[in-house]
This record gives structure tokens, C-alpha cells and sequence, in this order.
């Protein structure tokens, strides 16, 4: 007998187990599509917060650059996933943050006219960068992008070679180059926040005006951007919109060799250069002392300021100092003639007073790593110099006694090697024939005239480079006559002699080729004779006709011909004026006279390296000027040019150079110098502006460009 009930529940069963495993394929299906795409979801806002936080994290190094304090970021590195009860998450994710050396970012063909820090800038600047990379490691997302910072941009680098750029770039501001660099050992791996300090080692406090008139501005880039990328965010922030503008200054944006994108500025630009430093994570050092400039003078102090090679102030730092002529000096409770020791203080900065000095110039030198017993070289970053007047002009002669170097008896004793020119104080030496001569001072009582004995001198120069050595101390002989044996190098230099408070000068001009066979003030001297130069090179061809010296020592010289007159041969007109009307000039002798000296290049330029013209060197009699007229470029370093009266320069298709010389007008009441450069830049570099009245610069289509010119007068008019 069969039960109906059993075939039911057999039913049952079978539908419990259909339902089972439909269940399990959907819970299945779910775990398989669902969560994945769910948990995808949480990646992707997941990295979308890191986006933020990246642009957050690039607003913190460039705040930080400029300022002393740690500026902290906080960047998610990894993240979990919702929690469920049925069904399996993967691992949560995880990430890296880390630096990478990314190469070297550098500022090229750049000058400036600050003084000193025109010893820092060289040419160029360059420093090591890096950039800072967060790397996800996602479960399910593909193709995640590598976040970086870099150079003042937060970007996305892809895998396929697509970059996304997340913000815009600070590097470039107008005519303001910011340099934001990053240093520092940075590595987090994990799944929770890491908080980045960034923290300026050298914060950018200081500015230096940099610029080109012949060539661009460039800044090399190292970065994994392109240049088309590079361009697509300069164009978006507005600097390189239209090249021919005025307002933008981005000329061109190329691909660089390597990683790295070249960035051309327009040219003829003074732009403002800025240098930060930043570190994040560890293992960067405090940047060290670099060079020194000078930031403050007045009649009786300067302040000098040393700088880290970023060019921003660096406090505690030892500063040594000197005075030529000696003199006492006093800073930070020390007194002497050498102060050692001396600290900068929170600004980087040294003021040096001169303690009751006689009246007249002092050059004020300082150095940072220098012991004043040692040479001082004005050309060296670590060493800084600059001209105090005190008390108005003047050659200290108000203590005890007469300090005077006596020209006519060092020409007298340097045989035909050296030459002594009273008209414009200046001792000429023959480095081919001597490496070295004997220096005279005499020393009188001031109030008696007498010669006195047992005093001692000390001797210095403002150039160490071309009066080598013999300059520390002297004593006075029974003539009253102390003696020193100066080793010479080639140049222009000032040599001191100071006693009791009293001090004399000379300049002294070392050449190969110098001198005039001792005859001093008097007469032309030997060396080659000047002549036509046909083909215009310089040099005396076979053929080309000599000018004798008769010719050219008074009244007009005409000729369609270039004019050269070598080193070696001196030209004294007397008093008479002399005028040279040629096409073209190349004097490297010398050219006196006690009234005027005009010469005209019709179609070329004058070329007066190394030449001493000397108009006047009284306070009367005569025009006592020095006019120079280009029709092209007037070139004069390591010069003399002295016009009591006035000196004029004026160069209408080209430049003036007076690197190194010294331009000297400076008669009683009178004393005027004129530059004008009609077509290109007036350079004074090195060079000693003299003048008791007026100085007037007109650089029209360039610049006048200073650095350590010296002024014992009147000041410059920049």
C-alpha cells in the first residue's frame, strides 16, 4: 500500500536545494561584479582625495620656500574597504610616497649689476631638485596614474605617456623666476596618512635683478613633463600668450637633452631672480656661507651681508675686516685696524664703523674666510670691498706727518722698465723687462718739512692680483725714505702707503711693453712706432706706412686710414691740444697733454685697452678734456683716461667698455664725466669713476652695468 505524503516532500527537497543554488550563483555573480566595482569606487575616491591633497602638498613646499616656517601636508597612502558580512574584500590598498632625483634646474646667460653678487651669479646659476611621487597600489583599478610634484606643478604621469596636469606653475611670474627647489630624503609605504614637513633650509628673503641684452635668458628644467605640457601650462597662466607681447616674457619652451625642457626668455629684460630651498623628510645640511656683497654704506660705516649659495642671508657666520688705507676700525665692541671674528646676525649682516677717521677715501674690506694678515682679492665671492668717504675728499694728511710715494725717484731707480707720469699720479712698469721694483715713500713732519726716521709704513693695494707682493711694512731710514720691492702682475691697481694716520695713493699700471725708457714725464718713448693700419688687424703688415711721432704730438691728424699706436710708445704733446680724425683707433700707448685730447673714429671704433690718455692734471690752463667720438664702440679696459676738466665719451653704434679702468676728471670745481652709448650697454665693472662735479650715463638700447665701481666722489647717477 503506497502513502501519497512521501512523493510531496521528495518535492520539497528538491526546491530547497534549487533555491540554495540559485542563491549561491547570485551571491556569487555579486562577489564576482558588485564588489569589485563597489571597491573600484573606493579606489577611485580614493585617489581623487590624494589629487587634492597633492595640489594642498605643492601649496606647502612653494609657501614654505619663502618663509622659516615647517609648512605640514598630509597625503592618504593607501585606503580600506567597506566591511561586509557574506561576502570577501581583498587586502586593503596600500602606497609609497617618496623623493626622486630629478636632475638639475639652472638659470643661464644672466648678469647684474649689483656689485659683489655679480661674483655669485658667474654667468649662471644651477642646483640639484627632486620630486616628490606617490604610487598607488590598487586591487582593482587599472592604469592608476604616478602623482607627482615637481617644480612647482602637481601632475598625473600615466603609463601610456599621457600627463594630466592637477595645478598651474609659480616658476615663472611675469619678469619674477621663482626657483622652488626640493631636497630631502622622503619614503612612506602603508595604508594610513603620511604627513609631510615641508621645511625651507633657505628661504627665499633675497632678489637679485639678473638680465641679458645679447642673449636670452634661459632656464634648463629637468621634469618628465614635455615641452608641449610645459607650454600648455605657461599658456594657461597667462606667460607665454602672445611672444611679441610686452606682457609676457616666455619666448620659446623646447625639448632640452635627456628629461629636461629648455625655456627661453625675451631678451633685454631685467628679471627678478628668486632662489628657495626646501626639504622634506631628512639628510639635508643647512646651506653654508657662499660669498659676501656689500648692502648699506654711508660717510663713516658699511654693512656687508653674506649669502648661502641660494643667495639668502646666513646668520652666525665668522666676517673678517680691514680698511686700506689702515685705519682704526670698530664693530661688535672690537677696535683695530683688523677685526676678526666679527658674526652676522640674524639678517646675515656686519656693520663696520671707521673709528675717527682723518678725512678722505677708505675702502672698507671684509672677507669670510680670509685672515686679514693674508692677500685681499675683490674678485673672489668670499671676499667684498667698497669706498667710504669720510669727512668729504681728501689724502689724509692731517696727522703727524707728510706721507707722499716719490714717483720721479722709483722712475729713477726702475731704470727704463718703470715710468712715473706726474700729471696723472701713475707709475707705468714693463712686466716683460722687470717682475718687480722698488717703492719710495718719503716721510716729512707735517709741520716742519723735515725727513724723519724710525716711522714705520704700512703698504697695501686694493688689487692683490697685480701687486703681488711686498706690500706689509716699512720703516723709514735716515732720509726719511722707506723702501718696499713690489712683485707686479699685468693690470691696474692702486698701491697705500700709510703712517701715523697720514696716507698716500699712486696708481700703478703694469703691461707687457710699459714704460718709456725712463724718461718720465718727458719726451716719447720707445717700443714700436705707431702706423696705418691698412687691413685693419692690428698688426704691422709689410707695406703699411709708420706715422712719426712728430705728426701726432700737437694740432689735427688727419687720415683715411686706421690709426694704431702700440704699447711702448708714449706721445707727449706738451701743451698742445692733439686731434686724431681717422676711421678708426687702436691706441695701447699713452697720450699727454696739459690741454686737449679729441679723436674721432669717422666709421669704426676706438679701441684704447691698456692706453693712458691724460688731459690736464691741474686745476687750469687749457681745455684739459678728453672727447672720444665713435661712429661705432668704444672699448677701454684697463685704462687710464683722466681730462681735468671733463671726460666725454660717446659711442653712436655700439657700447662703452671701462672694465677696469679708471676715468678720472677732477679739477678743483670742475670735473665732469660723460658716457653716452647709443646703441648698447656701458660697462664699468672693476672700473674707478672719478669726478668732482658730475657724472652723467645715457645708455640708450642697453644698460649701464656695474659691479665693484668704485666712485671716491660723487656718486653713481644709476
Amino acid at each position: 500500500m503506497g502513502f501519497r505524503g512521501d512523493e510531496r516532500a521528495v518535492t520539497v527537497q528538491i526546491g530547497a536545494v534549487l533555491l540554495f543554488g540559485i542563491i549561491i550563483i547570485s551571491m556569487s555573480m555579486y562577489q564576482a561584479t558588485v564588489v569589485p566595482n563597489q571597491n573600484e569606487q573606493v579606489e577611485f575616491l580614493h585617489n581623487q582625495e590624494v589629487h587634492d591633497q597633492f595640489k594642498s602638498l605643492r601649496g606647502a613646499v612653494i609657501e614654505s620656500s619663502s618663509e622659516p616656517t615647517a609648512r605640514p601636508s598630509t597625503v592618504s597612502l593607501g585606503t580600506r574597504y567597506p566591511s561586509r558580512t557574506l561576502f570577501v574584500n581583498p587586502g586593503p590598498v596600500s602606497g609609497t610616497l617618496q623623493t626622486r632625483d630629478l636632475g638639475t634646474l639652472a638659470v643661464s646667460n644672466i648678469e647684474t649689476t649689483e656689485a659683489e653678487t655679480s661674483d655669485y651669479v658667474d654667468g649662471g646659476l644651477s642646483y640639484p631638485t627632486k620630486s616628490l611621487e606617490y604610487r598607488p597600489d590598487y586591487n582593482v583599478m587599472q592604469s592608476t596614474p604616478t602623482t607627482v610634484y615637481e617644480n612647482t606643478i602637481a601632475y598625473n604621469r600615466f603609463e601610456t605617456g599621457y600627463n594630466g596636469t592637477l595645478t598651474g606653475q609659480s616658476l615663472i611670474n611675469g619678469r619674477t623666476i621663482s626657483l622652488v627647489l626640493l631636497g630631502g630624503n622622503y619614503s612612506e609605504n602603508g595604508v594610513g596618512s603620511a604627513t609631510v614637513d615641508a621645511q625651507a633650509v633657505s628661504p627665499a628673503t633675497r632678489t637679485v635683478s639678473v638680465t641679458n641684452t645679447s642673449e636670452r635668458v634661459n632656464i634648463t628644467v629637468p621634469t618628465k613633463l614635455s615641452a608641449a605640457e610645459w607650454r600648455d601650462v605657461l599658456e594657461d597662466d597667462g606667460e607665454l600668450n602672445d611672444p611679441e607681447s610686452d606682457d609676457d616674457y616666455v619666448y620659446s619652451v623646447t625639448d632640452g637633452p635627456g628629461d629636461t625642457v629648455f625655456i627661453e626668455m625675451k631678451t633685454g629684460v631685467t628679471y627678478d631672480l628668486r632662489v628657495g630651498a626646501v626639504e622634506v623628510g631628512s639628510d639635508d645640511e643647512e646651506p653654508s656661507a657662499h660669498y659676501i656683497t656689500v648692502v648699506e654704506t654711508s660717510s663713516s660705516s658699511a654693512t656687508f651681508e653674506v649669502r648661502d649659495r641660494y643667495n639668502n642671508p646666513v646668520s652666525g657666520v665668522t666676517v673678517n675686516t680691514t680698511a686700506l688705507p689702515s685705519t682704526t676700525l670698530s664693530a661688535q665692541g672690537q677696535t683695530g685696524t683688523g677685526l676678526t671674528n666679527l658674526r652676522t646676525d640674524t639678517d646675515g649682516r656686519v656693520t663696520v664703523s671707521l673709528d675717527t677717521p682723518t678725512s678722505g677715501t677708505y675702502t672698507l674690506q671684509a672677507s669670510i674666510d680670509r685672515n686679514p694678515a693674508n692677500s685681499f682679492d675683490a674678485s673672489r665671492r668670499q671676499d667684498a670691498d667698497v669706498d667710504v668717504v669720510a669727512g668729504g675728499s681728501g689724502t689724509g694728511t692731517t696727522g703727524p706727518y707728510n706721507v707722499v710715494w716719490d714717483g720721479p725717484a722709483m722712475d729713477s731707480t726702475g731704470g727704463s722698465a718703470v715710468s712715473y707720469y706726474s700729471s696723472n699720479d701713475t707709475l707705468v712698469v714693463n712686466s716683460s723687462s722687470v717682475s718687480q721694483f722698488d717703492g719710495n715713500v718719503d716721510v716729512t713732519d707735517r709741520e716742519t718739512g723735515m725727513s724723519v726716521a724710525n716711522v714705520v709704513v704700512d703698504f697695501a693695494t686694493n688689487n692683490s692680483s697685480v701687486l703681488t707682493g711686498g706690500l706689509g711694512t716699512g720703516t723709514t731710514g735716515g732720509s726719511g725714505t722707506a723702501t718696499t720691492t713690489v712683485s707686479v702682475a699685468d693690470g691696474v691697481a692702486t698701491a697705500y702707503a700709510t703712517a701715523g694716520g697720514s696716507y698716500d695713493t699712486i696708481s700703478v699700471k703694469v703691461g707687457s711693453g710699459s714704460g718709456d725708457g725712463g724718461g718720465g714725464d718727458g719726451g716719447s718713448g720707445g717700443g714700436d712706432e705707431p702706423f696705418l693700419d691698412t687691413d685693419d688687424d692690428g698688426v704691422q703688415d709689410p707695406g703699411e706706412e709708420s706715422v712719426p711721432i712728430s705728426e701726432l704730438d700737437g694740432g689735427d691728424y688727419n687720415a683715411n686710414t686706421p690709426l694704431v699706436i702700440p704699447e711702448g710708445v708714449d706721445i707727449d704733446a706738451g701743451d698742445s691740444s692733439v686731434t686724431y680724425n681717422v676711421p678708426s683707433v687702436n691706441i695701447s700707448g699713452s697720450v699727454l697733454t696739459s690741454k686737449q685730447i679729441t679723436i674721432r673714429a669717422n666709421t669704426g671704433d676706438i679701441v684704447l685697452d691698456g692706453a693712458n690718455l691724460t688731459a690736464g692734471g691741474g686745476t687750469g690752463g687749457g681745455n684739459n678734456e678728453v672727447v672720444l667720438i665713435s661712429s661705432g664702440s668704444v672699448s677701454a679696459t684697463d685704462a687710464i683716461l683722466e681730462g681735468t676738466r671733463r671726460v666725454s665719451i660717446t659711442a653712436n653704434g655700439g657700447g662703452i667698455d671701462l672694465r677696469r679702468s679708471t676715468v678720472r676728471s677732477y679739477g678743483g670745481s670742475q670735473g665732469d664725466i660723460e658716457l653716452t652709448a647709443n646703441d648698447g650697454d656701458i660697462d664699468l665693472r672693476d672700473a674707478i669713476i672719478d669726478a668732482a662735479r658730475s657724472i652723467s650715463y645715457t645708455a640708450n638700447n642697453g644698460n649701464v652695468i656695474e659691479g665693484n665701481t668704485t666712485y671716491p666722489h660723487q656718486p653713481s647717477p644709476v
